[in-house]
């Protein structure tokens, strides 16, 4: 059974469900700008415990949510000269297009903060009631102090916070450490009416109003990055605690590393991102998912692209391995092995060392042996939601430029390199040797190898 680090109990618990479906809910990102290659590890690590689930024959209910209304987005529009909702559009359409690139599952549900303000309005309304929120003049609030297990997530201490906590920016709060469940409009700011006043939610009551609206009760996995601890889902926690109190908001939740550079967290406060796409354009977005694949995501990773040219060889190679076998499960020994590391926590580098260390010895196999960890290779791999294809570690820019110059019309590989190999086999049978070596050199410098045999049959790998 699956084993997980419950960031709630600080300790690695053994999963228990009430039924078959699983809920689980990932934060996702507030949309102002392109995403980095931290959202990408957010997205991608938690997409291999959606997919493993998957795989385990439970009905799983994910659901992504995006934050696309809030003062970072309304200073940005504001800085472009658009209006938010033109920014978030855009962002929106970055973040969607990596998570394609990256092969994410798309979510059951991606609700999205300007779609559910009337969840959040009665959620809000029913605090109030309950006496945990309170009106003021700048908005709503939460009265931290009536809640007693208040920073139990973060194990923070109540000074902690009010060291970090600028008490003039808002003085109309009962408490300085009380967060904001409504703020109200100024003038020229996007906002949607209320009984309290005119203006728009705050950030963490709309992940407890999406939860309640989509899933109606509490949930299994709460997931994402390990710097939304702290204020988010420990508020989060507070106010859905709150509000349900015979209810078990979450049962586990789940936290990943930062991406680090230099061994400094990548953010955009600190201004050393690295945009996403632009990396999936020039490695591919399996190479980038593979990167996330092979550090604990429980752990701080870190980024370079010598790391990623490193990823990239790696998986060249894999791919080689396996590409004349078809997916099985067919050595019992690398099913076990992959089954023992997952459930350990979702331990892929540990899977990966498993993986590598059979491959090391896979020459001292008997030929059927071989294909069978061949095949089981390849079927973890998809699982994992990899394709193992050429494309996916050879930029398919190139791949369509290089085929072009051939005047070979790239619908996909196996389809351009049938045409680019029949092109060079009739040049050596017209004993034009000079351009069919040339053509195996040029295609050789782009990745690919073509392998010559005594037969009629013509094969292609990663080099």
């Amino acid at each position: 059974m699956l084993k997980v680090y419950n960031s709630l109990t600080k300790q690695i618990q053994q999963t228990k469900f009430d039924n078959n479906e699983i809920k689980i809910y990932l934060c996702g990102p507030t949309v102002q700008s392109s995403p980095h290659i931290g959202h990408g590890r957010s997205a991608v690590v938690f997409d291999f415990l959606v997919r493993y689930l998957n795989h385990l024959n439970y009905k799983v209910k994910f659901v992504r949510n995006i934050t696309d209304i809030d003062d970072k987005i309304i200073e940005k529009s504001q800085l472009e000269g658009i209006s938010p909702e033109e920014l978030t559009k855009k962002v929106i359409k970055d973040f969607h297009s990596a998570y394609s690139e990256l092969n994410c599952v798309n979510p059951d549900f991606e609700p999205r903060a300007t779609e559910s303000i009337e969840q959040i309005v009665n959620f809000i309304d029913l605090l109030i009631k309950k006496g945990y929120g309170y009106v003021s003049k700048s908005g709503v609030y939460f009265s931290v102090d009536k809640y007693s297990d208040y920073l139990f997530l973060s194990g923070r201490k109540m000074d902690d916070v009010l060291s970090g906590t600028r008490i003039g920016l808002v003085e109309d709060k009962r408490k300085p450490e009380d967060f904001a469940l409504w703020k109200f409009a100024k003038e020229g700011e996007p906002y949607w009416e209320t009984p309290w006043g005119n203006g728009r939610p705050g950030w963490h009551i709309e992940c407890s109003a999406m939860i309640r609206e989509v899933f109606s009760s509490g949930i299994d996995f709460h997931c994402g990055g390990n710097d939304l601890i702290f204020p988010h889902h420990e508020n989060e926690l507070a106010q859905s605690q709150s509000a349900f109190q015979d209810e078990v908001f979450v049962k586990y939740w789940l936290h990943n590393g930062m991406v680090n550079l230099s061994g400094q967290k990548m953010s955009k406060s600190e201004g050393n991102i690295k945009l996403l796409n632009e990396y999936i354009d020039q490695y591919g977005g399996e190479v980038i998912r593979f990167f996330y694949l092979r550090s604990h995501y429980r752990k701080p990773q870190e980024f370079s692209e010598d790391l990623l040219s490193e990823a990239k060889t790696t998986l060249r190679n894999l791919q080689s391995l396996v590409q004349e076998v078809d997916s099985k499960k067919s050595h019992q020994e690398i099913i076990e092995a992959f089954y023992e590391c997952m459930n350990d926590d979702l331990n892929t580098p540990k899977l990966l060392g498993e993986i590598f260390s059979t491959i090391k010895e896979i020459s001292k196999k008997s030929d059927e042996e071989q294909k069978a960890i061949k095949e089981t290779i390849k079927y973890i791999f998809q699982v994992l939601g990899f394709e193992l294809n050429i494309e996916a570690v050879i930029d398919k820019e190139k791949l369509l430029g290089f085929f072009t110059k051939y005047e070979i019309k790239f619908k996909d590989i196996n389809q351009a390199m049938e045409e680019f190999i029949d092109l060079r086999e009739n040049y050596r049978k017209n004993k034009d040797f000079e351009k069919a070596d040339k053509m195996r050199q040029d295609i050789y410098e782009l990745g690919i190898s073509i392998l010559d045999g005594d037969s009629s049959e013509w094969n292609w790998r990663t080099s």
